[in-house]
């Protein structure tokens, strides 16, 4: 039985239907006596009195949140929102349901669950838990040991053990569809993970395929495999294919990161260090499964008005794509004083690439930690970015220049992040990588038919 409240909503959703002239063949929602008084209509109205038509399409028209909490209450509506036919219909309707960031990960009891901002309702939402057998508890005493990408859809992550092989899988919150990658040719954690979700309407269908980038090696004494790439195409099926080694140094790279996939210029971009030591960001072609050899793009250094005889430490550094522009955040200490950036990369300017700074803000107190990522940089809807801290679960928003040559904005001209609902009681989780990117949850996502899984 459903809960008044929620057969209101039915019911009102039902009668918009009507009023919009949506009709399934050869099925009608119940008719009222003209008579009856609306309150009784509704307290009569039950969810089984639908077809189980109407009730698909009903379902595949509410809001994602009401969708969710009516699979808390109804077996039967959750029964009718697990099967694929429901997220095929879903998938068309809206292939994505809302955009999340910054996103917030903890452990209540045995399951991972997430929280994420959506900008456009100015509201936080928390999507189901992790339940699935391939996505394991987490140790409280290793809660940072996991490598996190995500896209439209699924979320890619390395639950592998330290101490023992990658486990690489791919997993869908909404349809709660997880499967297990083959493992990688060359047995390592990587450093790396990039994950790119693409969706196609094929025959009247949602069709989605993906693909997975892991790259370097993030286990000591594994300097022979630090500089492999490889990649992972659902659509061809066929296990891991092995990229050209990258030309810089071993462990290249050596920071956690999820990387920035260009996707005109078909080129995923990370931060590394360059063939002549000095730390910047490096490409991968991945049409032709090779890095970009004349490549040359180091990062740019606030010397305006600081000591020449100071050094820059970079103690964040991470690539964001906001509104089709690629950022860099970044926390550079320079001697006692610790600033937070953000520079506008312009990949079309030539093979030198051009830096613009957006950003500079005074960062009171000591630098961020090094444990993992205290701070983040996340897009919002529009040209927004989140400087997010995910200790304190604060965040300040700046809104980026829309031309390209607009002046730096101001720090102090920014909007506070509203925060979520406390949640010190449940075990933090925090992810090796920076969460940099939004998430879009969606019924649409799902593993192609001939997918060849990992042995469990």
């Amino acid at each position: 039985m459903v809960s008044q409240d929620l057969e209101k909503h039915i019911f009102a959703t039902t009668e918009r239907l009507k009023a919009l002239s949506i009709t399934t063949e050869g099925a009608s929602p119940p008719q009222l006596e003209a008579d009856q008084p609306a309150d009784r209509s509704v307290q009569q109205l039950h969810w089984n009195s639908f077809p189980a038509e109407i009730q698909t399409l009903i379902l595949v028209r509410l809001p994602l949140l009401d969708l969710l909490i009516a699979g808390q209450i109804s077996r039967s509506i959750k029964d009718t929102t697990s099967r694929p036919s429901f997220h095929r219909e879903r998938g068309l309707l809206r292939p994505t349901e809302c955009s999340l960031s910054p996103i917030v990960f903890y452990v209540e009891g045995t399951l991972w669950n997430l929280r994420g901002f959506n900008s456009r309702e100015g509201a936080w939402m928390k999507l189901p838990p992790f339940s699935h057998p391939l996505i394991e508890a987490l140790d409280p005493q290793l809660f940072k040991d996991c490598l996190v990408a995500g896209d439209v859809g699924f979320f890619c992550m390395n639950v592998g053990k330290v101490l023992g092989p990658e486990k690489i899988c791919v997993y869908n919150p909404l349809t709660r569809e997880a499967h297990k990658l083959p493992p990688l040719n060359f047995r390592r954690h990587p450093v790396l993970l990039n994950l790119h979700v693409t969706l196609a309407k094929r025959n009247g269908l949602l069709v989605s395929s993906f693909r997975v980038i892991a790259v370097g090696s993030a286990g000591a004494k594994t300097e022979t495999v630090s500089r492999k790439t490889e990649i992972y195409d659902s659509e061809r099926g066929c296990g891991w294919e092995t990229a050209g080694d990258s030309p810089g140094p071993d462990y290249f790279i050596n920071e956690y990161q999820t990387g920035y996939y260009d996707k005109d210029l078909n080129l995923l971009l990370c931060v590394g260090f360059m063939v002549d030591g000095k730390k910047g960001i490096l490409a991968f072609n991945v049409g032709t499964r090779e890095w970009v050899r004349n490549w040359y793009c180091p990062l740019l250094e606030m010397r305006q008005g600081v000591d020449p005889d100071l050094s820059i430490d970079y103690s964040i550094v991470q690539l964001v794509q906001c509104d089709g522009m690629v950022f860099l955040f970044s926390e550079q200490v320079i001697g006692v004083d610790t600033f937070h950036c953000i520079d506008r990369l312009d990949l079309r300017s030539g093979p030198r690439h051009e830096w613009r700074r957006i950003l500079t803000r005074s960062r009171h107190g000591q630098r961020a930690l090094l444990v993992y990522p205290e701070f983040t940089c996340v897009p919002l809807d529009g040209r927004k970015l989140c400087i997010f801290n995910t200790v304190e679960r604060t965040g300040v928003i700046y809104e980026m220049p829309e031309d390209s040559v607009d002046g730096p904005i101001h720090s102090d001209h920014f909007d506070v992040l509203p925060a979520p609902a406390e949640i010190s009681n449940k075990a933090r989780f925090y992810s090796l990588n920076p969460i940099s990117y939004s998430f879009q949850p969606s019924f649409a996502v799902s593993m192609p038919e001939f997918y060849v899984p990992g042995d469990l």
